[in-house]
């Protein structure tokens, strides 16, 4: 038996066997093996009549003792740790003898040394995805991809042996900030710092990961309530000791729920505390400054062209925002993040949105066939419906669907919400266009191009900037574009 054959892990297997073996011979027609927390008694394996008990699920500590007659027998591990209990327990025509409790103490040492040692196989597989695993360059984490695969072998981990288990989100709410004010290289040092702290805290025990771009996911397995509220607020104490302002959400594991929700309540303490952070005086002017501008029209839309290269025509004309100030006309870099900041993302989207669908009813009225493209960026904290706001507009000028298409970054997939990819189903659905921006630059994997309606990519220019003069550029754009054919997706 390698420690890479999945199949071999027996533990709950054998264990559902065990009881349904001893309630069938024992008299005794209720019987569940559980581990105890500090929260009370998760059920590993039941096998219970009436079905009031199942696996997987919370019981009382002293679960059967109101019963006419009940036995209970401890595991333990080889080393002679204990990890749970035995327990039979319910009306019986002839009261358990010893022979109940002998054979109760046979299968515990079974299932005592079967639990060590797949435990241990599973312990050793774990640290050896370690080793293998890939590393973000900047924190020394795990990647994204990691991550899902640490959370999937947790969750059996868990599942099987009754493991606790809980997952911290941390934020590095200041770094698109420092980006915007310093550079990316200050934001890029940034992470490096919160990478070793966060190293540090975590040791060798517990595994960390750069989950998006600005978050740090912590997953503990094997621990109680007060630890993971010490290493809560030892994460808390490091990082703020070196001037890094963070938020941070918890979720913990319950014999109900998996690690993927322990994840989502994690996230949904993290979103909570970003919408009571509170709004600097500076921040709500600037807010203000830039609602008023989308308001009066002072920021609306470019138009630049798409041609055909095959037959020079301009088939679409994509929408870019731009700013007319007293000063001149500001570009994107320098109003994106501060209305990312003030949660203005979407009142952006839906004015440039409003204005090229605009300019596209005159456009068509000289070339029919021509389309409409328009980038968008997702607010933290959207609460407006991107179908509603797509589809009231196409409507309201007179605008089919499939001459839309709405561009979103690789950067972002790396960072949807559940509700947003639905969204973005939905939208698809009317027959919108989506294309997947930058593409090329490193964020995204073949799973976004699964997992969403994507209809096209458009290559990023540090690759289509080279084609000519470089050499490696232009084979690696062949390959992408061979790739998108393949994939039958439209390329820009």
């Amino acid at each position: 038996m390698t420690y890479r054959d999945e199949s071999a892990i027996q533990f709950a297997h054998v264990a559902q066997s065990v009881v349904r073996h001893l309630s069938a011979t024992t008299g005794l027609p209720t019987w569940v093996l559980v581990r105890d927390d500090g929260a009370g008694a998760h059920a590993l394996a039941a096998h219970d009549p009436s079905d009031a008990i199942r696996g997987a699920q919370l019981v009382p500590t002293d679960v059967g003792m109101g019963a006419p007659h009940r036995v209970e027998t401890v595991i333990a591990l080889p080393d002679r740790r204990p990890f749970g209990r035995l327990i039979g327990f319910g009306q019986a025509a002839v009261p358990p003898g010893p022979e109940v409790t002998a054979a109760a103490e046979a299968f515990v040492l079974v299932l005592g040394a079967l639990a060590a040692s797949e435990m241990t196989l599973l312990q050793d597989r774990r640290q050896m995805e370690v080793r293998e695993a890939l590393f973000d360059p900047l924190t020394g984490l795990a990647t994204r991809q990691g991550w899902e695969q640490r959370l999937r072998r947790d969750e059996r981990l868990c599942a099987d042996f009754g493991e606790t288990a809980a997952v911290i989100i941390i934020e590095l709410d200041e770094l698109k900030l420092r980006n915007e004010q310093h550079g990316h290289s200050a934001g890029d040092e940034q992470l490096r710092l919160a990478g070793t702290l966060v190293r540090g805290v975590l040791g060798e025990r517990h595994y960390g990961a750069r989950v998006t771009g600005d978050r740090i996911g912590v997953l503990m397995v094997g621990v109680g309530l007060h630890e993971v509220g010490e290493l809560e607020r030892e994460l808390r104490h490091s990082l703020t000791g070196s001037q890094i302002s963070a938020l941070v959400g918890v979720g913990h594991r319950s014999p109900d729920r998996t690690l993927h929700d322990a994840v989502a309540a994690a996230d949904s303490q993290l979103e909570a505390a970003i919408a009571d952070a509170p709004v600097s005086e500076a921040n709500a002017m600037e807010a203000a400054e830039m609602l008023g501008a989308i308001e009066r029209g002072e920021i609306g839309a470019y138009f630049q062209p798409v041609v055909d290269l095959r037959t020079g025509a301009v088939v679409a004309v994509e929408a870019l925002a731009r700013w007319w100030t007293p000063e001149g006309v500001r570009e994107p870099d320098r109003f994106l993040q501060p209305l990312g900041r003030a949660g203005l993302l979407g009142a952006l989207f839906d004015r440039i949105l409003d204005d090229g669908l605009a300019h596209l009813s005159q456009f068509r009225a000289v070339s029919p066939n021509l389309r409409l493209a328009v980038n968008i960026e997702f607010d933290s904290k959207a609460d407006s419906s991107l179908l509603a706001s797509v589809s009231e507009r196409l409507q309201r000028h007179g605008i089919p669907a499939e001459a839309l298409s709405i561009e979103l970054s690789e950067r972002q997939t790396f960072e949807l919400t559940e509700a947003i990819r639905n969204d973005l189903v939905a939208v698809a659905e009317l027959g919108v266009e989506l294309m997947l921006d930058d593409f090329g630059t490193g964020f995204a994997s073949l799973e976004t191009l699964t997992s969403l309606p994507i209809s096209g990519v458009k290559l990023d220019r540090r690759f289509t900037g080279q084609v000519v003069n470089g050499d490696r550029e232009p084979v690696v754009v062949k390959a992408m574009i061979a790739m998108a054919a393949e994939a039958g997706l439209s390329v820009i």
